[in-house]
């Protein structure tokens, strides 16, 4: 599989000041080209070692045929921005941003979708129109104001609101170029022999996938507010207070889904365009039905450069939930007739995270040997994140590792890399378990890099950096999530760490790096 991504731009933006008023307007246009190609792609899933040994797998999917799409997506957006200087210590900002998103197109007309009302797969330019309604409805508008409060300047209290809309991606609409006439997608989930998959699942399992005729695009409502203390010359502290909302979020889910063991759309109908009469698997519909929230506090000390010591440092204490966080292009909800009981802690919620960053020249100015050193370092510290415990039963929603058990007991972190929580409160069962999702909270992430810096100059014009930068100085072993699958060897055990090794923050690094300037 590969891709080829082309993108256009024409911008331009006209500034006009007059009296205390800065207006700002102008816009832009995208043209944005994805080509993709790919040719037998697919997952096997096994609950176990001792089945993948035997080759029966509990999950199936493959794309049988070539696929092959050149999407087009268009955009426009034009904008406006006044700032005006109201008094000397109070200044607001106006903005209103309009978009239009333009419905992707396929330049061979091959995304074909699968229509829920007609139970048809319908072709795009051919038996529909348009893969999805335009969007072009977004309007934007922005808000902000600075006031200082104290007459010496020192104190300034700022607040901001603002919408923003997101362009959808070309992979909402991408994989419905798989679908038939052009290639064949089956799944199946149950026992299945690895030797016979394709032959047993290809007359029972055509999996399309489509996009809700309905598609939005998905919106963020933002504001903060922070107070800022000036506390001397270089030294400045603020404390703040920020949130958002999301609306319309991307998510998949299978609108064929069993309903007591039985699918709702069994078959496509006599009347299909396109193979009239076959039986039908799963169906991932991408749509708009996820949202998220995010409250955050914060505190911020920075001091320039003076004395040759500057830093910048914050703690974030803050929560963040969500349906589906970062995983809108798979699937992964336990029951997609049930969105809202997706909703829970993000998979990248951290509820405490402290960072600080500085660098010290040192005061030595005698020997060229002891005089251009610096030394500087980047500290991390944050809380765990949360992880999804799940069961490897595929017969509820035709997807393992998706379905969370029932707990029957208080849950409890150990923090042991050989059992980080009490996995017996956790039983599989043969329904949607009453487990809220990313309730467990895995390992924390605490990081130090240091580097040591020398500077000299070779006469006039030319000079040399020697340095040393030792990346997590400590060794401290950041560790990875535990195994989350009920009934699984490894689950409540830590089997790796939190990055891959070599990577910063996995551990001990030693680099030493020599640059010439002139």
């Amino acid at each position: 599989m590969g891709r080829t991504d082309t993108s256009y731009v024409v911008a331009d933006t006209f500034s006009h000041a007059v009296g205390r008023q800065s207006l700002k307007f102008g816009g832009e246009y995208r043209h944005f080209v994805n080509e993709n190609f790919a040719e037998g792609t697919g997952v096997f899933n096994f609950p176990s070692v001792e089945a993948f040994l035997n080759g029966t797998a509990n999950a199936f999917n493959i794309t049988l045929g070539e696929r092959r799409s050149t999407v087009d997506q268009r955009a426009m957006a034009l904008f406006l921005q006044n700032h005006i200087t109201i008094r000397n210590a109070f200044t607001l900002e106006l903005g209103l941003r309009y978009e239009w998103h333009v419905t992707p197109t396929e330049r061979g007309d091959r995304f074909v979708v699968f229509d829920a009302s007609s139970a048809s797969l319908l072709r795009v330019g051919v038996d529909r129109d348009e893969i999805f309604r335009q969007n072009n409805r977004n309007v934007e508008p922005r808000l902000g104001v600075a006031w200082s409060l104290s007459a010496d300047g020192r104190t300034v209290l700022r607040a901001a609101f603002g919408r923003a809309v997101d362009e959808p991606g070309t992979t909402a609409v991408r994989d419905t170029a798989g679908n038939p006439p052009f290639a064949a997608p089956v799944t199946a989930a149950g026992s299945i022999p690895v030797a016979s998959a394709i032959a047993t699942t290809r007359p029972a399992g055509l999996a399309p996938a489509t996009v809700d005729p309905q598609f939005q695009n998905a919106s963020m409502q933002s504001w903060n507010v922070n107070l800022q203390r000036q506390l001397a010359r270089d030294v400045a502290v603020t404390l703040g207070y920020s949130g958002s909302h999301g609306s319309n979020l991307r998510i998949s889910r299978d609108i064929n889904q069993p309903v007591g063991g039985v699918r709702p759309f069994a078959a496509l109908a006599a009347s299909s365009p396109i193979l009239p009469g076959t039986p039908l698997g799963t169906i991932i519909q991408v749509e708009s039905s996820g949202f998220s929230n995010y409250r955050g506090a914060w505190v911020a000390i920075t001091k320039r450069l003076s004395r040759g010591l500057q830093f910048d440092s914050s703690y974030t204490w803050s929560k963040s939930l969500d349906t589906n966080s970062l995983n809108s292009s798979g699937f992964a909800v336990q029951n997609s007739y049930d969105i809202p009981d997706q909703y829970g802690l993000s998979d990248f919620d951290a509820r405490h995270r402290f960072v600080l960053s500085g660098s010290y020249a040192l005061p030595f100015t005698g020997h060229v040997l002891t005089r251009g050193w610096q030394i500087a370092a980047v500290v991390q510290a944050q809380s765990g994140n949360p992880m999804n415990i799940v069961t490897s039963n595929s017969r509820l929603n035709g997807m393992p590792n998706t379905v969370r058990p029932d707990v029957i007991g208080p849950i409890r972190v150990i923090g042991s890399v050989d059992r980080w929580f009490d996995p017996s409160v956790f039983v599989a069962a043969d329904h949607f378990g009453n487990l809220g999702r990313n309730v467990v909270i895995g390992p924390g992430f605490n990081n130090t890099d240091v580097s040591l810096i020398k500077n000299a100059r070779v006469g006039t014009s030319l000079g040399v950096e020697f340095r040393v930068d030792i990346f997590d100085v400590f060794n401290h072993p950041n560790l990875g999530p535990p195994g989350n699958i009920v009934g699984s060897p490894t689950f409540g055990k830590i089997m790796r760490t939190r990055l891959p090794t070599g990577e910063a923050g996995s551990s001990r690094q030693i680099q030493v790096a020599a640059r010439l300037y002139f």
